[in-house]
């Protein structure tokens, strides 16, 4: 008989108050701050005294609408999912095995489940068990492939998952991006735009984002080419239409380190800024003609620490790295105003309606005026530990791969 675990404690909740009384923004309700802390996810409400959520062995869906955790008893895990912005639990289901949830889809209803600590790329491995579980799925689906996979992302219809498949499974030194169909089990190639089937090159993937609806997933690829040259591109992997696509960087990019790299999508969805703090050059690529359309220099973030980008309804790109942050008119691609922060930059997340700038530091959240580029105050979360990143965070891709077999 299905054993169904008890009552699991699994959320902590702890108050987030305002380092200076009084003085902090009257931030819109719906501005929930996402943190990848110390202790795992958490989500903390900007207004003074709001309430921060803790959740541990926690990932967020790919638009931080809802976070996944994985409770593990004996020998069943309890998925949970959590509405990231009203704090409602959404839906729950027992799992057997001792599981780790490896992604959500954009809605947080269709998750994939993988062996705890099993990874395909340090070790190799000749077979993958993937369990998939749904919302509106009566049970889970177990699916056992032969070869080496990781899952990358759900598409929006919840028919395919998007996998990483390495070669060879059992040492692997390349990977390439494949389809699984759930109905049929089958894994297939991914097609570009133009119906071409993937080709294999050396390339590194650096760092990850989505779009904001959820139908797109951009990732920063730099490879080695004839001759000693290189190329990097951002490779676009639609999740409606189920095509890949690769558009192709300045120069300025081929040398960058992924800690260098900001990746940052502007709300409507139209435009990918990809940012090099080591040359400060700033791409626009506009995501429906799949093209980079302008390049600025704009200098941006100190030595030290990891790049950081976000854009704002206000109209700005902000970009900082070590203790600098910097921000553009995204309309004209101009300098705009700059800070110097009190210690290394952790994230950056703008409020809803454009009025407020969030800077994650270390210990605490400072909060700007972005207007008037005046600080409006701090919050100091109780009780999450280290700040590690704030904001709909990218993906660190950075690994010992070496080669992908890409659609380009």
């Amino acid at each position: 008989m299905r054993k169904t675990l008890g009552a699991v404690a699994i959320f902590a909740f702890v108050l987030a108050g305002s380092t200076q009384p009084g003085a902090g923004p009257e931030a819109a309700p719906e501005d929930v701050l996402f943190l990848r802390t110390s202790g795992g996810i958490t989500l903390v409400r900007a207004p003074p005294k709001g309430v921060a959520v803790n959740l541990s062995e926690a990932i967020p869906s790919t638009d931080w609408s809802a976070v996944v955790q994985a409770v593990r008893d004996e020998d069943q895990t309890r998925l949970l999912t959590l509405d990231s912005v009203s704090g409602d639990h959404l839906w729950s289901r027992d799992v057997d095995g001792r599981l780790e949830v490896k992604i959500a889809s954009e809605d947080g209803r269709l998750v994939a489940l993988g062996p705890r600590g099993a990874t395909g790329y340090a070790g190799g491995r000749s077979s993958t068990t993937l369990v998939i579980v749904g919302a509106d799925a009566p049970e889970p689906k177990t699916i056992e492939l032969a070869g080496n996979y990781e899952p990358e992302a759900f598409s929006t219809d919840g028919d395919s998952l998007f996998v990483v498949e390495y070669l060879p499974p059992t040492d692997p030194t390349r990977y390439r991006v494949r389809r699984l169909d759930l109905r049929t089990e089958e894994v297939v190639g991914v097609y570009t735009v133009d119906a071409e089937l993937q080709e294999a090159m050396e390339g590194t993937a650096r760092v990850q984002a989505s779009s904001p609806d959820g139908r797109r997933l951009y990732t920063l690829y730099t490879l080695a080419g004839p001759g000693g040259t290189r190329r990097a591109f951002v490779h676009v992997l639609s999740l409606d239409e189920l095509w890949a696509h690769c558009v192709d960087l300045p120069p300025a990019f081929e040398t960058a380190s992924e800690r260098s790299i900001a990746i940052a999508v502007a709300p409507d969805g139209w435009r990918l800024y990809v940012a090099d703090a080591d040359t400060g050059t700033v791409a626009e690529v506009d995501t429906e003609a799949l093209a980079v359309n302008r390049t600025v220099q704009a200098a941006f973030g100190s030595r030290g620490g990891t790049a950081h980008g976000a854009v704002g309804s206000d109209g700005r790109l902000y970009l900082g790295k070590g203790s600098g942050l910097s921000s553009l008119d995204v309309s004209t691609l101009s300098a705009g105003r700059s800070w110097e922060m009190a210690g290394r930059i952790t994230g950056i997340q703008v409020a809803n309606d454009g009025g407020r700038v969030y800077v994650g530091l270390k210990d605490r959240i400072v909060v700007l005026d972005s207007a008037t580029g005046e600080t409006l105050g701090e919050l100091d979360p109780a009780n999450v530990g280290s700040i590690a990143q704030l904001g709909q965070s990218t993906r660190s891709l950075e690994e010992e791969r070496t080669e992908i077999e890409c659609a380009c």
